[in-house]
């Protein structure tokens, strides 16, 4: 471990490195930036430190900072060498958050032979003398974030209650007048642009990219819009599972209406891979796919610590998960990626494909399928997740689909079902980046339904089905990595 300077005293001739942080993407077309690297220029000639230009700059709340893929970026190059001291300029904006502070500084820069320099202060974090003063200014920063919040959540919550408004910016589509309560209104210049999104999007054949695209809009403006229940009508306070709503003065007439609303939210789920914070830097292989035994999706929550594995999180108590109801995805992708891996095309198993795409009928399985899909269609209705006209489409087509299967039809050319399992074996083999094998995944898995680190059950893809994929993969694998009870799919 290379030696840490303990005073201002030691640090003349080492590499230094610059961190840059702003709480949004748009401060740094203002002065934060080029103030905080002021700083560091003067620091850095004052003391005959070596500018390696490296620099570290990132747009993120200084509360959780130390999730983001700049901070994993910054502390891989440190911990190979790249430098010596990492300079903040200013002590807020190396983060605001105070335990992470010092399990970055104490578990992760300081082994690797780094210290961290708050310019301002003047503070380094290997320097004894400097710990007191260290503590103060991250415990301090912390406390301001923590004050600035209440202050701002009380007086959305003030705005909510009285005037039934949600606060924020008013999105496309909406305007605030000067006049007091300035609560949100329709705008009826700019209302028709953000309906005709809800309206491009329904139709299931546009990613959000590409809408994009076409409106000149960010990508994840055009998310927010998706997401929000005020087009449909609805105010809303907090997110999650202390959601408050209530009806807006256009709850009546909304300019949203409840069945174009339902089929984006069907849209939306149909594409989805996951949810919670995002993983930049780590792709999730099974985003999306996972649902618990009670029914309840497995979302994704974050990252351990700042390791690069992946939280797997049931939102509420389930006696299948007991005490814990968070687990790293590796926890849970071993198994399957075990069961795509033991796919078996022997002489056998070409046999029996063959056999089920010859005989002009779908496979057996796939009836299960639909019958399952009945099923929970029947349950979201009975929970009113899903509007009746949403339902009662929804089971026509099923319906439709179900009696279609009554009838002999052509079946799928055996050679071709063989060649598309050999195909994907082949694919599966040479995928040698994360985004192949999470491709490949939501190719060939529709839902997979775990009991906390036990597989319950896997559905396929219709076209998993058809090409007989099923009959290919192995009913029961054993857990990797090893640990646990082996789970069965």
């Amino acid at each position: 471990m290379r030696r840490l300077p303990r005073s201002l005293d030691d640090i003349r001739g080492l590499r230094a490195a610059r961190w840059i942080r702003e709480s949004t993407a748009g401060q740094y077309d203002r002065f934060g930036p080029a103030s905080q690297r002021e700083q560091q220029d003067r620091f850095i000639e004052r003391f005959g430190l070596i500018d390696t230009g490296l620099t570290y700059q990132v747009a993120q709340s200084g509360t959780t900072v130390w999730r983001s893929a700049t901070m994993t970026q910054m502390l891989a190059e440190a911990k190979a060498g790249g430098f010596d001291l990492l300079l903040a300029g200013y002590s807020d904006r190396w983060q605001r958050n105070l335990r992470r502070t010092f399990e970055l500084i104490e578990d992760h820069l300081h082994p690797s032979g780094v210290a961290l320099v708050m310019c301002d202060r003047r503070i380094l974090s290997s320097d004894p003398h400097d710990w007191d003063e260290l503590v103060a200014e991250a415990t301090a920063a912390e406390r301001y974030t923590r004050r600035l919040a209440e202050r701002v959540r009380d007086g959305y919550g003030a705005k909510f209650e009285h005037h039934s408004d949600q606060g924020g910016l008013p999105p496309l589509g909406f305007r605030r007048p000067s006049e007091p309560p300035c609560a949100n209104e329709i705008d009826p210049d700019t209302i028709g642009m953000a309906v005709g999104l809800f309206e491009r999007y329904a139709l299931g054949n546009i990613s959000i990219e590409r809408l994009g695209d076409e409106t000149g809009l960010e990508p994840d403006r055009i998310r927010y819009i998706l997401r929000n229940p005020l087009y449909n009508g609805w105010v809303r306070r907090h997110r999650g599972p202390d959601e408050i709503r209530r009806p807006a003065p256009w709850r009546a007439n909304p300019p949203v209406s409840d069945d174009l609303w339902e089929r984006v939210v069907a849209v939306r789920l149909s594409k989805t891979r996951g949810g919670g914070p995002r993983n930049r830097g780590r792709v999730d292989l099974l985003g999306g796919l996972l649902e618990c035994v009670c029914g309840k999706h497995i979302r994704s929550d974050g990252r351990f610590g700042i390791t690069d594995k992946i939280a797997k999180l049931h939102l509420e108590p389930c006696e299948a998960w007991g005490s814990k109801a968070r687990l790293a995805s590796t926890t849970l992708e071993g198994p399957l990626m075990a069961q795509i891996e033991g796919i078996n095309l022997d002489q056998a198993t070409i046999a029996q494909v063959v056999a089920a795409t010859s005989a002009g009928r779908p496979i057996a399985i796939d009836r299960a399928r639909l019958d399952r899909q009945l099923h929970d269609l029947a349950q979201s209705h009975a929970q009113d997740e899903i509007s009746d006209e949403a339902y009662l489409a929804r089971k026509r087509q099923l319906r439709g689909e179900l009696a279609g299967m009554e009838q002999t039809t052509p079946g799928l050319p055996a050679q071709q079902a063989v060649a598309w399992l050999r195909a994907f074996a082949e694919s599966w083999r040479e995928a040698d980046v994360p985004e192949a094998k999470a491709d490949l995944v939501h190719a060939i898995y529709e839902k997979v339904v775990v009991a906390g680190r036990s597989f319950v059950s896997a559905r396929l893809t219709p076209a998993a089905y058809q090409h007989g994929l099923a009959l290919a993969l192995p009913e029961a694998v054993m857990a990797r990595p090893e640990g646990f009870e082996p789970p069965t799919i």
